[in-house]
């Protein structure tokens, strides 16, 4: 399974990275917060992509990825950037110091997963495959956000496909409203709870005959059952 280092400080970017990567449990995750210790936990453990911060207390995420490209241990290590800087000449220059990517604060947690997989795709081709779920004539395809039921697409919103294909990807498990709020938004702004009920709405209608897969369970959240 793909190795992923998150060199980084804030506990909630933490935290909020942690649970973005759970949605796919095919990578290993491993944390550093000390900048000092960043190249060597990199050299130690070998991951295959580092999310790295800009701006550390007590050292620079671009001098840190100076080191990691100067090393010979590291510098093949693809590096996403995750900064709070979004300037074009900020990210031009993090794009020019090595950086294979970006991701600006607050992030949604489908485009940090989608910026990683492309990132890994294009470096390790055999690290990453194809992001597809099928559940009896739905079809959902994560790299290249279409759904299908049937032979007929099914013309989801960007929120409403995030939220089915979290629904999807955990079949008869109750996912609560706050999981699939903080999973289908962007970390660090307010979203409006009943926006989700609306999506939801919204995803019943587009399924027309099999809208009753996705279940409603009071005060727990929702659930999608192919089984109905």
């Amino acid at each position: 399974m793909p190795k992923i280092l998150i060199i980084e400080d804030d506990p909630n970017i933490i935290e909020a990275i942690q649970k973005t990567i759970s949605l796919d449990r095919s990578y290993i995750l491993k944390v550093v917060s000390d900048p000092e210790k960043a190249l060597s936990t990199a050299i130690q453990t070998k991951p295959d992509i580092i999310l790295l911060d800009i701006r550390l207390p007590g050292g620079d995420g671009r001098l840190i990825l100076k080191n990691l490209k100067q090393n010979s241990a590291t510098m093949t290590i693809p590096v996403l950037f995750v900064t709070g800087m979004s300037s074009e000449g900020d990210r031009v220059l993090g794009l020019n110091l090595g950086a294979d990517d970006y991701i600006v604060k607050p992030f949604g947690a489908m485009e940090l997963l989608a910026r990683i997989q492309a990132v890994l795709r294009r470096v390790h081709p055999q690290a990453t495959g194809v992001r597809t779920l099928t559940l009896k004539k739905l079809f959902l395809d994560f790299e290249n956000r279409m759904a299908s039921l049937g032979s007929k697409p099914l013309r989801l919103q960007p929120r409403e496909f995030e939220i089915l294909y979290l629904l999807v990807s955990h079949p008869g498990k109750t996912l609560s409203r706050t999981y699939l709020i903080e999973n289908s938004s962007s970390y660090g702004l307010p979203v409006a709870t009943r926006s989700l009920d609306t999506h939801i709405k919204n995803i019943r209608k587009k399924l027309g005959p099999y809208a009753q897969m996705v279940q409603t369970l009071p005060k727990l959240g929702y659930r999608f059952n192919a089984d109905v």
